[in-house]
């Protein structure tokens, strides 16, 4: 409990609500890559990426609210992949990467800035891929872009996250290999 009141001590309101949220946010994301398909992996990274980008504007950290927001947009709209001829086109991630290279570019405010920036272009096209393997293996390096991102803006819960992320998208890997007798 002591590291629980030393982590709060000397922190605002908001900064705390901010957390709370982020680790919320956490637990959609972390579970995300244990589900079996790639509809269910996109949908709970949605829900994921709302409460991100609500946590970042509370931090006003708006480089990473607005990568949230487009990886929210972008996910709902993955969701459909093979039901939809735009969406299994390859205009479709194009178009989430610029948007999420132009919100970049808009909040630009330093080096750091473009790390989330980056990692929405990468991801972009990560994401769409409907392989459930190679989502989880091609999601790494964005993860460790996001966790440096995290550190610098204070997002503890982000910081946790991609540590977890991590770890998470290891497990998905070796659960759901495919058995070679």
């Amino acid at each position: 409990m002591d590291f629980i009141t030393n982590y709060f001590s000397g922190k605002d309101a908001k900064f705390i609500i901010s957390q709370f949220i982020g680790f919320l946010a956490a637990a959609i994301l972390l579970l995300s890559f244990q589900q079996k398909t790639h509809k269910r992996i996109v949908i709970m990274q949605a829900c994921s990426g709302l409460l991100f980008a609500i946590q970042y504007f509370m931090l006003g950290a708006f480089e990473g609210m607005i990568g949230n927001v487009v990886g929210m947009a972008r996910s709902i709209s993955f969701s459909f992949r093979g039901k939809s001829k735009f969406v299994d086109s390859i205009a479709c991630p194009i178009i989430f990467a610029v948007l999420a290279g132009a919100g970049g570019l808009l909040t630009y405010t330093s080096p750091a800035s473009l790390l989330p920036m980056a990692a929405m272009i990468i991801s972009s096209f990560v994401m769409w891929n409907p392989h459930t393997q190679q989502l989880r293996a091609l999601t790494m390096p964005t993860s460790l872009m996001w966790l440096i991102y995290n550190i610098l803006c204070s997002s503890y819960s982000g910081i946790v996250t991609e540590v977890f992320n991590q770890i998470s998208i290891i497990i998905g890997l070796i659960r759901f290999r495919k058995n070679k007798t």
